[in-house]
């Protein structure tokens, strides 16, 4: 519970600072999201990996291991809920991004 507050003040603080389309803000979205998937609260997890997908998206474009890293976690969460179909699509979406921006021999 702490984790969680302690990354929801630091939300507060870089939306204030950096504005709502800014890849910190992506970051601690992601981050709040990984401590509410270790919670189990899958739902929650999933809005908030979607929300940081969107901004990375915007702020990085598609071709990014860091829009890779969340497709993976969504895949993860799916995954958890049960959604064995949409699991493998974000993971394929990561793997084609990983892919393409890395190569086939990098060790991700």
């Amino acid at each position: 519970a702490e984790a969680l507050a302690k990354h929801q003040e630091s939300l507060e603080i870089k939306l204030k600072a950096l504005g709502h389309d800014h890849v910190d803000v992506a970051t601690t979205l992601m981050n709040i999201a990984n401590v509410l998937q270790a919670q189990g609260k899958f739902a929650e997890a999933l809005a908030k990996h979607q929300e940081s997908l969107e901004i990375k998206l915007k702020a990085l474009g598609h071709d990014h291991v860091d829009v890779a890293a969340t497709y993976n976690n969504m895949g993860i969460v799916h995954k958890a809920l049960g959604d064995y179909i949409k699991a493998l699509e974000c993971y394929q979406k990561s793997l084609e991004i990983k892919l393409k921006v890395l190569g086939h021999d990098h060790v991700d």
